[in-house]
């Protein structure tokens, strides 16, 4: 399983809109493996959303969570918003000296 990041931003003159995590799930093809999702809200403008994804791949992971974003992003409701970003967080091993 993958957490890939969707960055989402929108201009500062236009409505938010809140981007329950339910919203992505719903939107899901089963194909897509899509497991479980987060929102955090940056800042008024900015949200992250995470999206656990179960595929073989990471790159396959990816693309799936990005089709997802754009199949979101082009509802009426999210219409102002562009997808910035959508990648795995990559995390670095913490070592001792």
């Amino acid at each position: 399983m993958y957490l890939v990041h969707a960055r989402l931003r929108r201009p500062a003159d236009s409505e938010p809109f809140p981007w329950p995590a339910r919203a992505f799930l719903a939107a899901a093809a089963p194909e897509e493996g899509m497991e479980h999702a987060t929102v955090h809200h940056l800042s008024d403008r900015e949200a992250v959303v995470g999206l656990f994804v179960r595929l073989g791949t990471l790159a396959a992971s990816e693309r799936a969570a990005a089709a997802l974003c754009a199949r979101v992003l082009s509802t009426r409701q999210a219409a102002d918003y562009a997808l910035v970003s959508c990648e795995a967080v990559l995390v670095w091993p913490f070592v001792e000296p």
